[in-house]
């Protein structure tokens, strides 16, 4: 049984090195999805310095984890998507443009979906914008809310081809039609 021994040992070679390799795929996208929430909170709080040095060391961890995850496609994209919101949100905030997918580099799956999880972002920003009596922040907001998903919402999809991308753009116009009716109740608050 000499060649089956060699076969198995061979065939286990080359899983223990695929295994290590997943393992450390799922510990930098883990990172990512946590340093992802971690700049998109310094973002909301002002800290946009901070909030920018932590996407400078996710681009780094972005580029490690592309050389890693071929054979991982699957369990890699919330982190990519995680980290296309982070990104654009930031560039939403500091620059007022919506990132491109190239300028993101996650590919397109994860750039839709993080380009409509962003929508969360921008309600929240609306939100904090009518607290302080921003009226027009909350509406240049709005306004980019709604760019965002009038471009999407002609992709029409099987889930199975991008899962989960409907059931975002639903959430996507719910937060629209929210978002301008607090605005419209903080206008008509403002004219009593």
């Amino acid at each position: 049984m000499k060649g089956l021994d060699d076969d198995i040992d061979r065939i286990s070679d080359g899983l223990a090195m695929k295994q290590a390799d997943f393992d450390k795929v799922m510990q930098i996208s883990r990172e990512l999805i946590r340093d992802a929430g971690q700049a998109i909170t310094l973002m909301h709080n002002g800290e946009k310095k901070k909030a920018m040095e932590k996407l400078c060391v996710m681009a780094g961890s972005v580029k490690r984890l592309q050389k890693l995850d071929k054979q991982f496609k699957y369990n890699t994209l919330q982190a990519y998507q995680e980290y296309a919101e982070a990104y654009i949100f930031a560039d939403i905030k500091t620059k007022r443009k919506i990132t491109s997918e190239e300028e993101v580099g996650v590919g397109g799956e994860a750039y839709l979906m993080g380009l409509m999880d962003v929508e969360g972002e921008l309600k929240r920003e609306i939100l904090d914008a009518l607290r302080e009596g921003k009226v027009k922040e909350a509406e240049w907001y709005l306004d980019t809310m709604k760019t965002i998903y009038d471009s999407t919402r002609r992709l029409r999809f099987a889930e199975a081809v991008l899962s989960g991308f409907r059931k975002k753009q639903d959430t996507a116009r719910i937060q629209i039609e929210n978002a301008g009716s607090e605005i419209l109740m903080f206008k008509s608050r403002k004219l009593k």
